[in-house]
């Protein structure tokens, strides 16, 4: 029995305790099927890994296995996707073997590499849609000039921000990061402010518990800055907090045009 067909063994029987071996293994040959798999070791891998959500890094895949994985994701084919893209797609990352040896590095660095690739748009997104909705309602409060308003910001966070743009004109081969000083806050900035001027932000997020939520998201922010791998619930977390937060903002919206 293969570590892959194992995890994803033990990942159902918690969801469905009286399951047996053989239903599971069915389940995963009909997948190897259909995906035109045709190596039983890659069916299971990919199962874990596409179907059951189980990182590359908890299959302990050898060089070869993760080599396998790696070129069968890259090769899946979708409609919008023509043969030169492909062809980019294919000329994947490679770790050599001697590197691999020598550093202790794992061949799954380029899996987790893509897994986590996959998850930083959201991250962006969400944190984003909260510095504009941040400056918008509060341009509409107290006008162009908010940032510098009393009592609106707090020194302590305007000081952060100054360090940061001080740091960054004195790297002058860095791009900025944009025009305004809300572009350098991060997910703690951004919940102070909000904090500070609850009222204005009660129409716009609702019961929405938007502090609480950045405040969780900012452990994974910095995980995946710190380009470290994401346990799976995290991702969904991510998901789910940038779902939410884009339904209220639409209502919020339709609402103030009412």
């Amino acid at each position: 029995m293969s570590k892959a067909f194992q995890a994803v063994l033990k990942k159902v029987m918690k969801q469905e305790p009286n399951i047996k071996e053989i239903t599971v293994y069915h389940r995963i040959e009909a997948f190897q099927k259909k995906n035109g798999i045709l190596s039983t070791r890659l069916g299971q891998n990919a199962y874990a890994y596409e179907v059951m959500g189980i990182h590359a890094n908890k299959l302990g895949l050898e060089e070869k296995e993760a080599e396998e994985l790696q070129e069968y994701l890259n090769n899946k084919k979708t409609p919008s996707q023509n043969v030169e893209e492909r062809r980019e797609v294919n000329k994947s990352h490679k770790i050599r073997k001697k590197v691999v040896n020598e550093f202790g590095i794992t061949p799954n660095i380029v899996i987790e590499a893509n897994e986590m690739a996959k998850v930083y748009p959201d991250i962006y997104v969400f944190e984003n849609m909260v510095r504009y909705t941040v400056k918008t309602v509060l341009e509409k409060k107290h006008g162009k000039d908010w940032w510098t308003t009393p009592n609106v910001v707090s020194n302590e966070i305007k000081k952060t921000v100054e360090d940061r743009k001080n740091s960054e004109k004195a790297n002058r081969w860095h791009s900025k990061r944009g025009a305004h000083e809300i572009f350098y806050t991060d997910f703690s900035d951004l919940s102070r402010i909000i904090q500070n001027n609850a009222p204005h932000f009660k129409r716009v997020f609702g019961d929405l518990q938007i502090e609480a939520e950045m405040k969780k998201l900012e452990y994974s922010r910095n995980i995946i800055a710190h380009n470290n791998l994401l346990p799976q619930k995290e991702i969904k977390r991510i998901e789910i907090y940038l779902d939410d937060l884009k339904k209220q903002l639409d209502l919020s919206s339709k609402s103030s045009k009412e």
